[in-house]
């Protein structure tokens, strides 16, 4: 069977309309031939001498009587996979292709094609929470919870909140929010914030029960998360990549010194080291945190005796074998290098992010899905904020479409292979996946025509002047609130008291009214993870240190060169005030 649509030339197809269809002689003369071309649609009309019959020819069958099935096609072909209009208008002037023109696509995209993806969206949604019920625990869903912006800098107009399930990778929610929102007033950097607040509160109202939602380390959202009342049975966690990215750009800065030269030299060793130390020690927080300090000593060449750090407990050694006595780039305790070191590892907001990392939960399906994003919604393309919502929606759509194919097994690794990557010592492997089939955009193309009768049918009400279903319905609701009021007032000239109410806040414990400084957040207690190791490990011998032990004191000297670094890392790991004049902000990614 043919396809649906072929690419012909004109001459071809011209060559064989020489032939009436009715009566079949050659009664049709050159030049009497009349064509219309109506963007991909090709209307041909003639006379025959024979039959003496107006005859027309259609290339296209229609859509309700109405449009032309090969131009809709076309827009909701061009919409779904991502092809923007000016690329598809740039092809087909390229090619000499008809296609209809710019303002024809995008009053079809309008009024037909994007209110048919809405339909398919819907039905995608509803399955979605359904796959979600049915996977989810009786405690509650694990979530993921990351911001896309529009565009890079701090001048960003539109922010995406996409809410990953991490049991089925699947996306469970999405907000949208806009910089002239009310209580955005223009900043950017406050649209994340706001996204997570409204769209937590939105999957609660969904009857959604959330047991834990790990972020990036944004010291908005730590914030939000410790005092709104809502969210106090919500466990937050923080994505440990985010908290070591921004331990690599100081260790990076602190090696361009001329007084540190082998900072450079432990950089690498360091990062490698905090990945080990966070999955080993995922249900022992405290455990890990000090066996991440324990690097201070080891690169003083210091591997053993631990009991006589002060700033250490609990441990005794290092975890690693036996090295061999070398002096190379070993650091003096006593030196500016050490103490400008100690204060970067050793720095209480890294410390209390650390203690708060998910060791088995991160944000990387929210990175891959603003990966996917970038094919509908270009950052380098502005949006207005309704169209950004739909184009998100197809983003949306095409990532759960992914997930699914993980879950049923249906898509599967073909080949791998290693490519170099800058940046990093390692080769990056990739792998190649068997395609999916995406079957919304089938949904979508087929809930085309079921839109059309719906907007001829409302016009035809409107023409007829006919009550819609929408006014009805806010009228019986402004009926309904006038009788409350006329009731309110009835009982206020009574004088009927509403008895007093309580201070919900004050209910609840108190306390989340008030101010808590961000800057100065103490460290952390041992978070009761969700995540627990495969297989118990032998450091509970290791709790009690031994009294009895050899090796020298620990004497780091006076710490003259510099003050410990306080506060906490400000967004994506930019410290405060590296870019604007009042502080830094969150950065827009």
């Amino acid at each position: 069977p043919l396809p649906n649509y072929l690419l012909v030339h004109s001459s071809c197809l011209l060559s064989l309309f020489t032939r009436c269809f009715q009566c079949g002689q050659e009664s049709i003369e050159a030049g009497t031939m009349k064509a219309e071309v109506l963007g991909s649609a090709l209307i041909l009309n003639w006379h025959c001498l024979f039959c003496g019959e107006d005859i027309q020819w259609i290339s296209q069958p229609r859509l309700e009587k109405k449009y032309h099935e090969g131009n809709v096609k076309l827009t909701c072909a061009s919409y779904t996979t991502g092809l923007s209009i000016p690329r598809l208008m740039a092809m087909a002037k390229e090619m000499d292709l008809a296609v209809p023109c710019e303002r024809t696509v995008r009053k079809q995209l309008a009024e037909v094609v994007i209110p048919a993806v809405d339909v398919a969206y819907k039905e995608h949604l509803a399955v979605v929470q359904e796959t979600v019920r049915g996977v989810a625990r009786k405690d509650g869903v694990h979530l993921a919870v990351d911001g896309r912006y529009d565009s890079p800098g701090y001048t960003a107009t539109n922010c995406t909140v996409s809410f990953v399930s991490l049991e089925t990778n699947l996306i469970l929610h999405i907000v949208n929010m806009h910089k002239r929102m009310p209580g955005i007033d223009g900043v950017s950097g406050r649209m994340e914030k706001d996204g997570v607040r409204r769209g937590l509160k939105e999957i609660i109202a969904n009857q959604f029960s959330i047991r834990s939602m790990v972020s990036d380390n944004d010291a908005r959202i730590s914030k939000m998360m410790r005092e709104d009342p809502s969210f106090k049975k919500i466990r937050h966690l923080l994505d440990f990549w985010h908290i070591i990215k921004g331990m690599n750009s100081a260790l990076r800065e602190l090696s361009k010194k001329n007084s540190c030269p082998n900072i450079s030299y432990w950089r690498n060793k360091i990062v490698k080291h905090g990945y080990f130390v966070h999955f080993r020690y995922g249900r022992n927080r405290k455990r890990a945190v000090n066996y991440w300090k324990s690097v201070l000593p080891h690169v003083t060449g210091r591997h053993k005796h631990f009991h006589k750090v002060p700033f250490l407990s609990g441990i005794k050694r290092c975890k690693h074998m036996h090295l061999p006595e070398s002096i190379a780039h070993q650091i003096d305790r006593k030196s500016e290098e050490y103490h400008l070191f100690k204060n970067v590892i050793t720095r209480p907001a890294f410390l209390s992010a650390f203690e708060r990392a998910a060791p088995k939960k991160n944000t990387s399906p929210n990175e891959s899905f603003n990966a996917i994003v970038n094919l509908y919604a270009p950052k380098r393309l502005a949006s207005s904020p309704s169209f950004y919502k739909e184009k998100v929606k197809l983003a949306t759509m095409h990532f759960n479409t992914i997930s699914y194919g993980y879950l049923e097994h249906t898509r599967t690794e073909k080949s791998s292979y290693s490519v170099e990557v800058k940046g990093r010592e390692s080769k990056s492997v990739k792998r190649r996946m068997t395609a999916v089939e995406h079957q919304w955009r089938g949904r979508a193309w087929a809930a085309v025509s079921g839109v059309i009768r719906k907007t001829a049918l409302e016009a035809w009400m409107k023409r007829n002047h006919a009550p819609d279903d929408n006014a009805l319905t806010a009228a019986l609701v402004e009926e309904a609130n006038d009788k409350i009021d006329e009731e309110l007032v009835e009982r206020k000239k009574v004088g009927e008291d509403d008895g007093d109410e309580s201070d919900w806040s004050v209910e609840l414990g108190g306390g989340y009214g008030e101010e808590v400084d961000s800057d100065e957040e103490p460290i952390a207690e041992s978070v009761v993870m969700s995540d627990e190791e495969d297989a118990s490990t032998s450091e509970d011998e290791e709790e009690k240190e031994a009294k009895a032990s050899s090796g020298s004191e620990w004497d780091e000297g006076t710490d003259v060169w510099s003050q410990p670094v306080r506060g906490r890392v400000r967004g994506r790991g930019r410290p405060r005030g590296s870019r604007g004049a009042k502080g830094g902000r969150a950065t827009n990614s």
